[in-house]
């Protein structure tokens, strides 16, 4: 783990590395031999910032049984500001309805930076690419038309039809028709403590 430039870059610039970091490698290597094995695929895929597990994990397997698996990356999604769009990044946004319900999923591309929304389209979305020009090359308020049309494909791909027909509703209930949609969480105070923080 020493040869890993990650590592070598930290101990270069006497930068502190603790042996939980250090040794997260070693524990993200031993869960790919038995994905692997449970899987009977000689395939580990991951983001690129998960290269040197991947290796670790492929050396393992090796090692382990001498099985022959391969190592292929993706680059790692990014918003127009550098962040990383993954579980560990705050307002992750999350596949399973009980982690993020169907309103906030969609609310989540229709919040989109002006800047994602071509590469969001190109990426998350089934529509022509056309269409999707089209759509990037709105400018000024008319780009929030394009960001619902994202908020609609992407809900409808993962959430289905009706999903996203009442996100869209319940956005235009609230926002556009100065009402409360049906599908905001809300809570209700009990009048007495109402009226007790008026005073």
């Amino acid at each position: 783990m020493l040869s890993f430039d990650s590592v070598k870059q930290r101990l270069d610039r006497e930068q502190s590395l603790s042996f939980l970091e250090f040794n997260y490698m070693i524990s993200a290597g031993l869960r790919l031999p038995r994905t692997v094995a449970a899987l009977w695929l000689p395939v580990a895929a991951g983001g690129s910032d998960q290269w040197g597990n991947i290796v670790n994990g492929i050396e393992l397997a090796r090692r382990m049984d001498g099985a022959e698996v391969f190592g292929v990356t993706t680059p790692l999604l990014t918003t127009a500001d550098g962040s990383k769009m993954g579980k560990t990044a705050a307002g992750a946004v999350w596949l399973n309805e009980d982690a993020l319900p169907a309103w906030d999923f969609w609310q989540y591309w229709r919040n989109a930076d002006d800047r994602d929304v071509g590469k969001f389209l190109r990426l998350f979305t089934d529509l022509p690419l056309d269409e999707i020009a089209r759509l990037e090359s709105l400018e000024g308020s008319e780009i929030n038309s394009a960001k619902i049309v994202l908020a609609n494909e992407v809900t409808k791909l993962v959430r289905g039809k009706d999903a996203a027909l009442a996100a869209e509703a319940t956005a235009a209930a609230t926002f556009a028709g100065g009402g409360v949609g049906q599908d905001l969480r809300h809570s209700r105070w009990p009048k007495k403590r109402s009226a007790s923080l008026m005073r």
